[in-house]
Order: structure tokens, then sequence, then C-alpha cells
């Protein structure tokens, strides 16, 4: 199974893979990093390898909030290894299908897949609404 790790200012990924269980289940093998207020980039760094650590050499798909920031700035130099993908601008649907779908598939394949399903998610309601 694909461990997934999602990074984030604040809370955020934390609470993303907490409204995911209620859709999904259980969330194994879904860790949060997060930014903490005061936080240096040293202690978040820490922070991230610790958790990498953990995980070992397992596929990893890392789940980031924003392109740029330290997080991102931070968590980008993990996409040089060979099992880990980053994407950026996480959210729920993303992390949704990863955990449904992260078995019998590689790392790679699941990042495209969530990348596809993260921008599906996001529409202006108006017009999408007002189909003709």
């Amino acid at each position: 199974m694909i461990n997934i790790v999602v990074v984030s200012h604040g809370n955020l990924s934390e609470q993303l893979i907490k409204s995911a269980e209620m859709i999904a289940g259980p969330a194994e093998e879904v860790y949060a990093v997060t930014l903490q207020p005061g936080d240096k980039p040293e202690t978040f760094s820490q922070k991230l390898d610790d958790t990498m650590a953990k995980i070992g050499d397992q596929e990893i798909l890392i789940l980031i909030d924003i392109l740029c920031g330290t997080p991102y700035n931070i968590t980008a130099r993990q996409v040089l290894k060979e099992k880990v993908e980053c994407i950026t601008g996480a959210n729920l649907p993303m992390l949704i299908e990863a955990m449904l779908s992260r078995e019998n598939t590689s790392v790679s394949e699941l990042a495209v897949t969530i990348t596809g399903v993260g921008a599906d998610s996001v529409k202006n309601l108006k017009p999408f609404l007002k189909r003709d």
C-alpha cells in the first residue's frame, strides 16, 4: 500500500485527514506534517524527516497544501527520491481518491490520477449549474 503524507501550514493536513476518514474510513499509513506558527524551517524539516524515516523505503505520495512557502520549499526535495511523488494544491477530493485508490497501482500512476481529481473538483458553480 502506498503511504500518504499530507504537509501543510497549520493544522490543515490533520483536518483533511480527519475529514477524509469520515468518507473513506480509517486513514491507515496516512501522516500529517504541520508547520505551526513560530516553527522554524529546521523544525518543520525535522518533523518531515522523522515521518519519512518512519515510513522507510516504501512508496510515498506527498500532498502539499500550496505551491511555494515553507512546507513546499522543504518537502519538494523529497521528489528526488525514487519512490516518492509530490503534488501541490492538496484538497479533500484528492486525499479521498488517494486513500481509496492506492492499492494495485504505482505511486506515479496515483499521482497522475489524483492530480486530475483535484483539478476536476474545482468548479465555479454559477456557470457549472447554469448549463443549457
